[in-house]
């Protein structure tokens, strides 16, 4: 008869223990759905931001340099002069590269040879005449 008893205990036991690591488990679901819900409300509120930001630098200007070749003597570069910071974001991939940050076509034009638009809004030159601070400028992120 003891036996049976403790059987019936163990048993009870087990079916306890597996009642516990059943709620134990459902919970962890729930904080894992949760949590992957929190998730993407930053993350959807990230891109919101930026979209936010993209709008509102629009009125910002700057000068920009863009190059089509980062390496020296293998692309052109432009430079551009007080436009949107929005339109000059630096391209994350790829030979081109371009930059605002602590840039300002003034200096880097005054070495190399460019050629500047009627209005004197950009200035181009092109591989055999660019200097290398002009490369150095549009893809580090320092700039200059």
């Amino acid at each position: 008869m003891k036996r049976n008893k403790i059987n019936l205990i163990s048993t009870t036991n087990k079916r306890k223990l597996l009642s516990l690591l059943l709620i134990v488990t459902s919970l962890l679901i729930l904080f894992s759905c949760l949590m992957e819900n929190e998730t993407k409300k930053k993350e959807e509120t990230n891109k919101k931001n930026q979209i936010f930001l993209a709008i509102v630098s629009s009125s910002l200007t700057s000068d920009c340099i863009y190059c089509t070749n980062t390496q020296a003597f293998q692309g052109s570069c432009t430079c551009y002069s007080d436009i949107s910071v929005g339109t000059c974001t630096g391209l994350l991939s790829g030979p081109a590269k371009s930059n605002s940050y602590k840039v300002t076509c003034e200096d880097i034009t005054s070495s190399g040879v460019w050629q500047t638009t009627e209005d004197g809004k950009s200035s181009t030159c092109i591989y055999a005449t660019c200097p290398p601070e002009a490369y150095r400028a549009a893809f580090t992120a320092i700039g200059m």
